[in-house]
């Protein structure tokens, strides 16, 4: 039925009703249950692919040898709770790390039976204050890092390693945090995938967890942990940390690297952690001399810091705005009936209405000679940056809002919300939470990626919604919010730029804006304080149809823009993770295994992307096949990804070279101009037949677009190289592309290796053909042949039978899928294998892939006397004659053993010189790859 939970009413505490509400009730439970349990299902399986590649394990002295440095790190295991099992279970996990800890002390008043005794482990009592304690301790152990862990907690097998090699190669960092998930009894669950470091959402709480890692040289310089915070000790020094050195001296490893003895959430409810949540923050903005005031947040663990500023500055709104006169009047009432802070000016700038009343209004505003409200006329058409630039060189303020037409005061600290962190100098933006009519959330933030560019995460999310990390709650930085409604310094906006009005007049000069003032080294925050309302694109959707082609180009200029502009960052996004995902509504795990996990900061061996072009034999034959053999030979690392890559994806991947087999469609020509674009990847267009001329019985013609000519050209002309089967096919192909390549087909030894058939198992000779619907024009050179030794044979044909010739046929198999097959044609037991194929060029360009496959089962094989059948094997050719074909075959069966011997030949020849093999995967790698 494919339900789920939001298929049902919430649960309202009714206590009568049908059995009908009943069910209603707690079908959607029930719902909900299911889907955890999927979504739990899915982590551990993507938990189980972060495993370092036999590759990468091999390559690990290399690496580690290019560090500047390779750290000592003590690991600390304090235990509060005297469970001798679970410092076993702690004590194990690290045992099994891939970089050995230099040292490891446990503080624990449990005595360590069971524990096998270590030269790098040390175990003591743990004292009434752990801080003190670790103070003490740092003072005589000489390491260069401490990672801090609770008893029960468990080390991932590379923790160490990533952790090592992150702040080896960024010396600037002094302290380190990971995401994490916690154990319970059946395994790993409630992953917590954090951004970089967030001041404003950490000032908010310690969303960075609790196993942190420190240097021990910037512990000491610190004067070490503040034991009257205990719990929130770590967290004080963070913010002592950041307070001497900047925010880049805090690091974040986007990787699970702990399994948490307590869930996230609970460590956040523990009566020492909400105690001290606001006493560390306080004592923080009190070193820095920030005024403010410290209030209770939405949760019991969270503050909300109302940031103190003398004087009040002026404030200049703008809001554009076209005709829809009903619509501006609700969002400028709002403002002036609700609004509490008062020095404002209202600056509204009239893009060609042309309604009457719209008209009308105006007029009436601007003899009222109000200072307050002005209007501004922009009779030129629609540019959203150039509208406001043009307000902002006339606007009086100190600071600017930019304001939607279609936005409604909510309430009425609004104004005191965003001005509050716009005058902090650190900050340079301020967006605000936008609801819908409804009252879902219509805008908290952008992240960057998210469905392209950028887009509003947590749409249409219920008002109340903590959101993921809490953050639809609380203050907290974003890389970019929605000019619908944010406060930027007047004389900041200027200095920028203000908004692209030349590459960027519609969408995405917010985001833009956003990213150039961050670029300055400021800080965009979004508050949940500030509330409106937010129809979104009122106006814009009222663009007349006939133009909405035109509007989908200039929408895919912008991107364009936008990728070539930024997207590196646009990939990374440091107030996100790249584990969660970048379609939806965002802030839900990227579950997908395959998306290229990259634990290190560099690759040993090049990337290859692959795109096959089917999941059949040609896909597994030209690309799924050799990648894997590649990989597994270790000479190159990849992915075959069935979906497409957005350019933020192949951004993050990274990939040193991209196959595309076969892609002719509209939606993969894009893709191919895009990479073209936006990546610097080597690109190989694959191709293993002769498109352009498939005949008239080939079924595949029928599905190939009618301009396939020009297709082919422009997406093999994008490419840097063109690798194909044969050489026949790169002559007639050497036009499209000055590098071309032929790699021959070769039978994976994996399926083809092994392969037994028993001879002489029919009551008269088998004779067989395989093959698919593409081949019936092929078939048609020996149909005579098999009406005429109907009587003399048993036909068995596999994969596809005209109708015509199955009253002839004595057994006919159905296909099966690629990796069954080898076997499956094998156990066909034929005595003789048939290989018609008519003399035409898309055959002449084609691979002798049928007389590998056929010699593979050890058949005696007769075969068209065609080019791409010609060579050095054993076999049988012959005109496409009918009396030649069956003089051929009674040939053959007149002399089983000599037939016999022809097959084993042929078997021979094919297992000796024609499988996929380590001499042969330097061809293929050279093939893939840039010279």
């Amino acid at each position: 039925m494919h339900l789920t939970g939001k298929d049902f009413e919430t649960e309202r505490g009714q206590l009568d009703g049908t059995l009908a509400h009943a069910m209603e009730r707690f079908f959607g439970v029930l719902a909900n249950i299911g889907k955890q349990q999927r979504n739990l299902n899915l982590y551990r399986r993507w938990l189980d692919t972060r495993q370092l590649t036999a590759g990468e394990s091999e390559g690990l002295p290399a690496r580690l040898a290019n560090w500047p440095r390779q750290l000592d790190v003590l690991l600390v295991l304090t235990d509060t709770t005297g469970d001798i099992a679970l410092l076993r279970s702690s004590l194990e996990s690290i045992d099994r790390q891939l970089y050995r800890a230099a040292a490891i002390v446990v503080l624990s008043d449990a005595e360590p039976a069971g524990v096998t005794p270590a030269d790098n482990l040390v175990w003591l009592p743990l004292a009434e204050s752990w801080p003190s304690q670790l103070n003490a301790l740092l003072q005589e152990i000489q390491v260069d890092w401490c990672y801090l862990l609770r008893g029960g907690d468990q080390l991932d097998p590379h923790a160490l390693l990533l952790l090592a090699e992150g702040v080896a190669l960024n010396p600037g960092v002094s302290a380190c945090y990971s995401d994490e998930d916690s154990l319970s009894a059946t395994g790993c669950q409630n992953p917590i995938f954090k951004p970089d470091l967030n001041l404003d959402l950490l000032r908010s709480y310690p969303y960075v967890g609790r196993a942190l890692a420190f240097s021990r040289e910037a512990v000491l310089a610190a004067d070490g942990f503040d034991p009257a915070f205990t719990e929130l000790a770590p967290h004080d020094l963070l913010y002592r940390l950041v307070e001497t050195h900047g925010l880049g001296t805090v690091g974040h490893l986007a990787d699970v690297l702990v399994h948490q003895a307590i869930d996230f959430v609970q460590w956040l409810g523990e009566p020492q952690v909400i105690a001290h949540s606001a006493a560390i923050v306080e004592a923080h903005l009190q070193r820095l001399g920030v005024a403010h005031e410290l209030r209770a947040g939405p949760l019991p663990v969270a503050n909300r810091v109302v940031y103190q500023h003398a004087g009040q500055p002026l404030v200049s709104i703008l809001i554009p705005t076209r005709d829809c006169l009903p619509m501006l009047l609700r969002c400028v009432e709002s403002i002036m009936e609700k609004t509490r802070y008062t020095n404002y000016e209202l600056i509204i700038i009239d893009n060609d209405s042309e309604t009457a009343e719209a008209l009308d209004w105006f007029a009436g505003v601007e003899r009222l000679n109000d200072a307050k409200v002005r209007i501004l006329r922009y009779p030129q058409p629609f540019n959203y940056s150039a509208i406001n630039n043009f307000a902002a060189s006339q606007a009086r303020g100190d600071y600017l809002v930019l304001l939607n037409n279609d936005t409604a005061v909510i309430d009425g600290d609004w104004l005191d919300a965003l001005l509050h962190h716009a005058q902090r100098p650190e900050v340079g933006i301020v967006g605000a939470k936008l609801l819908f009519p409804d009252g879902a959330i219509q805008h908290a933030g952008v992240v960057l990626g998210l469905g392209g560019v950028a887009e509003h995460p947590f749409i249409r999310d219920p008002l109340q919604s903590n959101g993921y990390l809490h953050r639809l709650q609380v203050d907290q930085n974003y890389s970019a919010v929605t000019a619908a409604c944010l406060m930027i310094r007047t004389e900041l906006y200027r200095q920028v730029g203000g908004l692209d009005e030349v590459g960027l007049g519609v969408s995405y000069n917010d985001v833009d804006l956003c990213l150039k003032v961050g670029r300055a080294g400021r800080l965009i925050v979004w508050t949940p304080y500030a509330v409106l309302m937010h129809e979104a694109n009122v106006s814009q959707n009222k663009v007349d149809s006939t133009k909405q082609q035109a509007k989908r180009e200039r929408f895919k200029r912008e991107q364009s823009v936008m990728y070539q502009r930024w997207l590196p960052l646009l990939a990374n996004d440091p107030a996100y993770n790249r584990n969660l995902t970048l379609t939806g509504s965002g802030f839900a795990h990227d579950y997908r295994s395959e998306s290229g996990w990259q634990p290190f900061a560099s690759r040993l061996m090049p990337y290859a992307l692959c795109y096959p072009g089917d999941s059949f034999g040609s896909g597994h034959y030209r690309v799924r096949q050799p990648l894997a053999a590649l990989k597994a030979a270790q000479l190159v690392e990849g992915m075959v990804s069935d979906w497409v890559l957005q350019p933020v994806e192949l951004e993050r991947l990274a990939p040193d070279t991209i196959i595309f087999q076969r892609q002719l469609t509209d939606p993969q020509l894009e893709v191919i101009q895009n990479t073209k674009a936006f990546s610097n990847a080597f690109k190989v267009y694959e191709l293993d037949d002769y498109v352009l001329d498939v005949p008239a019985g080939n079924a595949a013609r029928e599905l190939l677009p009618k301009d396939i000519a020009k297709r082919l050209k422009k997406a093999v002309g994008l490419c840097d190289r063109l690798v194909v089967s044969t050489h026949p096919l790169a002559n007639a192909l050497k036009d499209f592309n000055a590098d071309i390549r032929v790699m021959e087909n070769r039978l994976p030894s994996q399926w083809w290796s092994d392969l037994r058939s028993h001879r002489r198992q029919g009551r008269k000779p088998r004779v067989g053909w395989a093959g698919g619907s593409s081949h019936s024009e092929d078939l048609q050179v020996i149909a005579e042949v098999v009406r005429e030794l109907a009587g003399e044979v048993e036909w068995v044909f596999m994969g596809m039978c005209p109708p015509a010739l199955r009253p002839y046929v004595h057994e006919f198999h159905k296909g099966v899928n690629i990796e069954k097959y080898p076997a499956r044609l094998a156990g066909l037991n034929l005595d003789l294998a048939l290989a018609p194929l008519k003399d035409n060029i898309f055959n002449a360009c084609k691979s002798n892939l049928r007389l590998l496959e056929y010699g593979a089962c050890g058949f005696p094989v007769i075969c068209s006397d065609i080019l791409c059948y010609r060579g050095d094997f054993p076999v049988t050719r012959v005109r496409n004659r009918p009396k030649d074909w069956i003089a051929a075959i009674r040939e053959h069966l007149a002399e089983p053993d000599a037939s016999a011997r022809a097959g084993d030949a042929l078997r021979s020849v094919v297992l000796d010189n024609w499988m996929l093999r380590e001499e042969h995967l330097l061809a293929w790698r050279n093939a893939w790859l840039k010279d």
